[in-house]
């Protein structure tokens, strides 16, 4: 018995690729995906004063002293580094109602500072690159040691 055989061609594997479902579209879809691999700014988040603006509703908890201490704010951001606002405190049981002044800065890696009124209230923050959410902890409170931390999600944009 004899067999048949045939040569291919280079022809031949070209018309067998072009035919193949995922012929261009695999190609493509690599190629696309190879360049955001190599793109610096592909997979960074970059922020500045401006992320952080417009209408946040903030809340905190934990210790001031040794003894329980929670707020609740809402605070403008102006995406220039200041801020305002007010809020609910409560204190070991006794409730006050803050009016809330800040500067603050933010890194291009998403990261910042808060400090406000009163004089020597401290914070550091992590901000989602789009501005939505902010994550919070106190460095340093005026009335002594803190352990503070909290989040605000923005309500409005500027």
């Amino acid at each position: 018995m004899k067999m048949k055989t045939k040569n291919i061609t280079t022809l031949d594997l070209k018309r067998s690729t072009s035919r193949s479902p995922f012929g261009r579209g695999f190609v493509l879809t690599a190629l696309a995906l190879a360049s955001l691999a190599v793109s610096p700014t592909a997979w960074t988040d970059e922020c500045s004063s401006a992320t952080l603006n417009g209408a946040y509703m903030g809340r905190s908890s934990g210790t001031l002293l040794g003894l329980p201490y929670s707020t609740l704010n809402r605070i403008e951001f102006d995406g220039n580094g200041a801020a305002a606002g007010s809020g609910t405190t409560v204190f070991n049981g006794v409730v006050s109602f803050p009016v809330i002044t800040a500067t603050y800065a933010v890194n291009s890696d998403c990261t910042g500072q808060i400090n406000s009124v009163p004089p020597g209230l401290s914070q550091n923050f992590t901000i989602k690159s789009d501005g939505s959410q902010v994550f919070f902890v106190t460095l340093v409170h005026p009335a002594g040691p803190a352990t503070v931390s909290g989040e605000a999600v923005r309500i409005s944009k500027k």
